[in-house]
């Protein structure tokens, strides 16, 4: 997303990156950012956030010692209040990250559903922020959604740019979804299934099946690869898809949101039509 909307320019390199969560999703997404290097201003749990109030932000020792505390079932207040980093982040109690992070440039919702609201939004876009990933299922509301995309149209280049994660329908004939966006309505087509941001979870269990199945053992590094490649494709599919259904503007960014949910279903159908279930 940062290449294409910068044309090959920029990259995660100087990039203030707030992450939400503390899990699986937000840590590798914080390694991640750190070895491309970028900085992560914050993580957060159930119970608040945590921020990082110097320059360097969190590094990746640090990471490892709140993966540590997930383990043994510990809040991140534990970190945050203990003596060693007391000066180094501030837990802000009862609160998610996008409001207390100051600049950023990325959001990576990367906890759960829902949690980047409507104000939450204008205030990433008020803070300076040029890309939203979800790491998380559905981690805008509806709301956000609309902010994100109202935006992505109004400011053209200059615009946020939001990457979907992945919901899941399976009533043969749902409902237009909220977190579709008003091209995508416009388009009444049923929806089975939308995948973008976040598939690299269930791209890596594909590359475990595919080691298991032939009895081999591929690397970190190797997996890694195979998974960048996988993300790049995912990426490529939503934007040329949106390009080709939902024109945009000149000077706009194409709708991620239409994109992948058009190509989404475009898979799901063509594998039931192989499958004979229509023809």
């Amino acid at each position: 997303m940062i290449q294409y909307a910068s044309g090959g320019k920029e990259s995660f390199q100087g990039k203030r990156v707030a992450i939400s969560g503390s899990g699986n999703v937000a840590q590798y997404a914080a390694l991640k950012v750190i070895e491309l290097g970028g900085t992560v201003i914050s993580l957060s749990d159930s119970k608040g956030a945590l921020v990082a109030t110097g320059e360097k932000g969190v590094t990746a020792d640090e990471i490892a010692l709140i993966a540590q505390l997930k383990v043994e079932r510990k809040a991140l207040t534990e970190l945050a209040e203990s003596d060693n980093f007391k000066g180094k982040f501030k837990y802000v109690d009862g609160a998610r990250p996008w409001t207390h992070v100051g600049k950023v440039d990325v959001a990576l919702p990367s906890a759960t559903q829902n949690e980047i609201s409507g104000d939450e939004a204008k205030a990433l876009i008020e803070a300076g922020a040029k890309f939203v990933a979800e790491g998380s299922n559905m981690g805008c509301t509806p709301e956000a959604i609309d902010i994100f995309e109202e935006h992505r149209r109004s400011k053209k280049g200059e615009a946020i740019w939001y990457a979907p994660g992945m919901f899941i329908h399976s009533h043969p004939h749902p409902p237009i979804h909220p977190h579709i966006s008003a091209e995508y309505r416009k388009l009444n087509t049923p929806m089975k299934t939308g995948k973008a941001a976040n598939a690299g979870g269930v791209a890596v269990s594909g590359l475990e099946m595919a080691q298991n199945s032939q009895r081999i053992f591929w690397t970190e590094q190797e997996v890694d690869s195979k998974l960048k490649m996988i993300m790049e494709e995912c990426f490529k599919n939503g934007l040329e898809t949106a390009k080709e259904y939902v024109e945009p503007a000149e000077g706009e960014f194409p709708s991620l949101v239409a994109g992948s949910n058009i190509a989404g279903f475009r898979k799901v159908a063509a594998a039931m039509k192989d499958h004979g279930d229509w023809w």
